[in-house]
């Protein structure tokens, strides 16, 4: 469908007006309520929830699954929804953070940062794209009011709040940029190996059973250390940990749900079978 303008502008319009009316005297009581921090855990919700949905769009053709296609749209819809409703709740409060104003700031910097699309900038691909979109990032964030007095520390832009992997992956990213990096993948690939014998040993020396602790921080770490290499290595094959481990989860699910359904037809549950018995299954899931 060719991009139509209007139509997009009269649907937000009128998104934005059942927002403010939500929100307005005679709304709705419970969207009235609604704070900044109260709404916190539906934007993390909304958010894993349309992240499921996007672990099911692998090609276009995906699309004509009409249960894959539906679930698309109300899950970015729930997402536009959280931002429409912080922005109306900050604009009850100050009238210049409103969804203009995010909209004109965001307008701007697309611009701003794409100067081979709206400017004479010439770029060879994606890569040089990244690379000036970086060096603009910089500048802008040299010349802001702040900046004469804020820490100069690679990791000041990384989100503290973002998931372990989605923070470990920034990390590796911003000192890659630096230099603070192995020259390709052999080095990473000998540091798990190095991390998980240490791993192992740490768990050898300290069975569950018996683990103190002290003990038990010792082998937190190197288990740390273990998942710290595995992402290392991630990087250099541009992979994303956290879709690996989704993946991981939803080919083991599929295959303990064979096992579920297997015990089932003999009248049993997993808790009623035996673990030789699971196994059988396991393999025929395999």
């Amino acid at each position: 469908m060719p991009y139509n303008e209007e139509q997009s502008l009269n649907a937000l319009k009128k998104l934005l007006k059942t927002i403010h009316q939500l929100r307005a005297p005679g709304g709705c009581p419970w969207d009235q309520k609604q704070t900044h921090q109260s709404l916190r855990q539906y934007l993390i919700e909304e958010t894993y929830e349309t992240i499921e949905v996007l672990d099911q769009v692998t090609s276009p053709e995906d699309f004509k699954t009409p249960s894959i296609k539906n679930a698309f749209v109300e899950e970015w819809g729930d997402v536009l929804l959280q931002i429409l409703l912080h922005a109306e709740i900050a604009s009850e409060t100050d009238p210049s953070i409103s969804i203009e104003a995010i909209a004109n700031q965001l307008n701007e910097k697309m611009i701003r940062r794409h100067p081979h699309v709206f400017g004479e900038a010439k770029v060879e691909g994606a890569e040089d794209v990244v690379k000036n979109w970086a060096q603009i990032k910089a500048v802008e964030k040299a010349t802001k009011p702040e900046s004469a007095t804020a820490s100069t520390s690679v990791f000041d832009t990384i989100p503290k709040g973002m998931p372990g992997f989605a923070r470990t992956m920034n990390v590796i990213q911003k000192v890659t940029k630096v230099g603070f990096q192995w020259p390709d993948v052999k080095g990473p690939l000998e540091k798990l190996q190095e991390e998980v014998t240490e791993l192992t040993e740490e768990c050898h020396q300290h069975p569950e059973n018996s683990v103190t602790a002290e003990e038990k921080l010792k082998i937190e770490g190197e288990l740390g250390d273990v998942l710290f290499s595995a992402c290392n290595i991630a990087h250099f094959y541009k992979l994303d940990p956290e879709a690996a481990l989704r993946n991981t989860l939803r080919k083991f699910e599929g295959r303990f749900r064979h096992v579920e359904q297997s015990l089932a037809k003999e009248g049993k549950t997993p808790e009623q079978a035996t673990l030789e018995e699971m196994d059988k299954y396991w393999e025929q899931a395999k």
